[in-house]
């Protein structure tokens, strides 16, 4: 109550006549209607906040001010200002907090599943596919309540976004479990939903939760629904394959593989990144369309088209690298970490970073590039020891066998 009365921003105010529109705050209610109207309206919200000051355990009074100026804002515009219904709903979506239930459950699903990988007589693996499927199932329910409330796809913002690419880590990441039932796939998807769910959910300051009104250009619900997600799935597909990569490097930083493990880790890494290189390249598709539409032209070299392109480039090289040979199971590990960088520019840095283009609409303010910096920069240092550790003990494994095979010769020779 007290973070709501004392807000002098609020915006209460509903716009006179759009339901998209955007709303204000009290004392900017005059933008939108004449003084006559406002003036009560600002005499009752003076009033609610001077008694909840107070009188904080007058519940009857504060109940029937702010009834009153319920009454008078919904006045102002009743076919904008929605109905008590709706705005129960609003306030049951955000008490049951879907999200952070979500990542809850993921944490418990990984937490099982590691057991189950480490321990063979613990046998739980299906109890872990099951808490797994109920946090995806509360993610989904919340998803779709905040899109029932928006009226829109919530996938216009970079807290949206986040949401839905950890909706995607982990649908992409349960539906290849349950197919080829490795344990790796749920493995990788799990902690990247907590990550993501984690930071949408501790970081208000720079991923806004608020479900503000589109600009014109983003109202074409069709070419939203569709572009958006597509492109979006793609990079969370490439994030799980991100994942992955990090499991396979673990496999040769910590001990000597199996080769028979690291062969069936690659061929699920390659999977995810074959099925984010077409998810990707339909959403650039679409979007090029939907380009056509709105600006006129199918390609401008705008930002976030350059580095979509981009990052859609950099998975397709090592692809056809791995077809040709050039890339081995270590490689495209490697490939499946660094690549991800072009798809965090793509996805964080344009709007972050850059802030210029046509896709301003999607832009932010107050990203923790320093964090986010500091983190890749950590990530390469792993990659790049990892590979070092590996090259000394190909080059260690390559003169013992030069030294068994010179051995061998000798004691031909003295035969």
């Amino acid at each position: 109550m007290l973070s709501t009365v004392s807000q002098q921003d609020l915006p209460l105010v509903p716009h006179p006549s759009d339901k998209k529109g955007t709303w204000v705050s009290i004392d900017q209610a005059q933008q939108y209607y004449p003084s006559e109207a406002v003036t009560p309206i600002q005499q009752q919200w003076e009033a609610l906040q001077k008694t909840y000051y107070q009188h904080p355990q007058q519940l009857n009074t504060l109940g029937s001010i702010a009834s009153e100026l319920h009454t008078s804002l919904q006045n102002l515009s009743p076919q904008v200002y929605p109905e008590l219904e709706t705005m129960a709903r609003e306030v049951k979506f955000a008490e049951f907090g879907a999200f952070g239930k979500a990542w809850q459950l993921y944490a418990i699903a990984l937490g099982v599943m590691l057991l189950v990988t480490m321990i063979p007589s613990f046998q739980w693996y299906w109890g872990a596919i099951g808490i797994f499927v109920a946090g995806l199932g509360v993610q989904s329910y919340g998803f779709i309540e905040r899109m029932q409330i928006a009226g829109r796809p919530p996938v216009t913002n970079m807290y949206e976004s986040v949401i839905w690419v950890a909706l995607g880590i982990a649908a992409i990441g349960l539906l290849l479990e349950l197919i080829y039932r490795p344990r790796y796939y749920l493995l990788a998807a799990a902690p990247l939903s907590v990550v993501c769910l984690l930071l949408a959910d501790n970081l208000p300051a720079v991923l806004d939760p608020t479900i503000s009104p589109l600009v014109p250009v983003l109202r074409d619900n069709f070419w939203l629904s569709v572009h958006v997600p597509t492109i979006t799935l793609g990079y969370a597909s490439f994030f799980l394959a991100f994942g992955l990569g990090h499991l396979i490097l673990g496999q040769y930083w910590f001990n000597t593989p199996k080769v028979e493990r690291i062969n069936y880790l690659s061929q699920l890494n390659y999977r995810v990144l074959q099925v984010g290189v077409l998810l990707l390249t339909t959403g650039v598709i679409l979007g090029g369309v939907w380009a056509h539409y709105a600006w006129g032209r199918f390609w401008g070299w705008d930002p976030k088209e350059t580095w979509a392109l981009i990052a859609l480039l950099s998975y397709l090289v090592p692809l056809h690298g791995r077809l040709a040979g050039w890339l081995k199971n270590f490689g495209m590990a490697v490939v499946s970490v660094i690549c991800f960088n072009t798809v965090l520019m793509a996805w964080y840095g344009v709007n972050f970073i850059l802030g210029t283009g046509l896709h301003s609409y999607g832009f932010s303010t107050g990203g923790s590039e320093l964090i986010i910096g500091s983190l890749v920069l950590l990530d390469l240092v792993f990659v790049l020891a990892t590979y070092i550790r590996v090259s000394l003990r190909r080059r260690l494994q390559a003169n013992v066998t030069t030294s068994f095979v010179n051995l061998d010769e000798e004691l031909k020779a003295v035969e």
